[in-house]
């Protein structure tokens, strides 16, 4: 219980933050906080359909996957260049379809691990080649850049959870005590993703409202 809070505390951390500054933040930010809103409220809804009343809520994480590939993945998007733009549209659409293929051919009440490896791969490949363009050879201090604030912690969820959810649903059903185990991995990223993206937010309010540069 205490892992679910901490995660819930992570969330509703960025949204103060987001919150806040929300005025400052520009659109691609603005739908991460959205995402963050939603995640919130799919976990809290989640956690009181599963470990709560004991019932199959696959289905609502099967939605959240294409919802988190389409929020992140556009803000990621709108940061880049028109045509780059074009490109990762394709592959969102790309990954829309796996996701229905996985859908219909298992069921949305049994989690979709293929679509959602396609979706983390996806948002890794985005996120490296956005900090790589917009934020590594910049002359100003990484640190202080909300793109690498937004960048770094997806990178590091979505890249580490890729061997966690494509083992997932093989794990819960052949050695289900060491998928509890390994989900504290997956629990810890969680954790760390939403305060880190937050930083982004802090930096983007107090600084100066310029023109937002795409990579």
């Amino acid at each position: 219980m205490a892992l679910y809070i901490s995660i819930w505390i992570g969330k509703a951390f960025n949204l103060a933050v987001g919150g806040y500054y929300f005025r400052r933040l520009p659109f691609p930010y603005r739908l991460v906080f959205y995402l963050t809103a939603v995640a919130l409220l799919f976990e809290c809804y989640g956690f009181y359909l599963g470990p709560h009343l004991h019932r199959n809520n696959s289905w609502l994480f099967n939605i959240y996957i294409l919802l988190d590939a389409w929020l992140m993945g556009t803000a990621a998007i709108y940061l880049m260049n028109i045509r780059k733009r074009y490109f990762f549209f394709g592959t969102l659409v790309v990954e829309t379809v796996i996701w229905l293929v996985n859908i219909c051919v298992y069921s949305i009440r049994i989690f979709a691990d293929v679509a959602m490896v396609a979706e983390l791969a996806l948002l890794t490949i985005m996120y490296l080649f956005l900090l790589y363009s917009s934020s590594v050879f910049k002359k100003s201090n990484i640190l202080y850049q909300p793109v690498f604030w937004l960048s770094f912690p997806t990178i590091l969820y979505c890249a580490c959870d890729i061997p966690y959810f494509g083992l997932h649903n093989y794990i819960i059903v052949h050695a289900p005590t060491l998928a509890v185990e390994i989900a504290v991995i997956n629990t810890i990223l969680d954790i760390l993703r939403y305060p880190l993206i937050a930083i982004s937010f802090i930096l983007l309010g107090r600084q100066k409202q310029v023109a937002l540069n795409v990579a």
